[in-house]
C-alpha cells in the first residue's frame, strides 16, 4: 500500500512543474522546439539514472567493496530500519518515474513539433 500523499509532496511537485515549465519556455525561446526536446531528454536521462542508482553509493565498476559494504550494512539493520529504507526507495522510484514520464512527454512534443514545423 502506498504511503498517503502529504501536502508537502504536492507543493514540491507543483514547484517542480512550474520550474520545468519555465525552463521549457527558456529552451523554446533560445533554440525553438529542438531545445524543448533536448530538455525532455535531459530530464528523462536524469530520472532513469536516479531510479537505477536507488539512492545508493555510486562508484566505478572496479570498486565492488563499495557495493558489498552497502549491502552488508543494510543486512545488519533491524526490520523497522529496512522497512523505512524500502519505503524511501519506493518514494524515490515513484518520483523518478513521474519525472521520466514528464521528460518523455517533453521530448515527444519538442521533437515532434520540431520535425513537423
Amino acid at each position: 500500500m502506498p504511503p498517503p500523499r502529504n501536502p508537502e509532496r504536492m507543493v514540491m511537485i507543483a514547484l517542480a512543474a512550474i520550474g520545468l515549465a519555465g525552463l521549457s519556455y527558456l529552451a523554446w525561446s533560445a533554440v525553438g522546439w529542438f531545445g524543448v526536446g533536448l530538455l525532455g531528454l535531459l530530464v528523462s536521462f536524469l530520472s532513469v539514472r536516479i531510479e537505477l542508482e536507488g539512492n545508493r553509493p555510486v562508484g566505478h565498476q572496479m570498486t565492488p567493496d563499495l557495493y558489498a559494504g552497502q549491502y552488508r550494512s543494510e543486512a545488519g539493520q533491524g526490520h523497522a530500519e529496512r522497512t523505512g529504507r524500502v519505503s524511501e526507495r519506493l518514494s524515490l522510484a515513484n518520483t523518478a518515474r513521474l519525472a521520466g514520464l514528464v521528460g518523455g512527454v517533453l521530448a515527444l512534443v519538442g521533437f515532434g513539433l520540431f520535425f513537423l514545423l
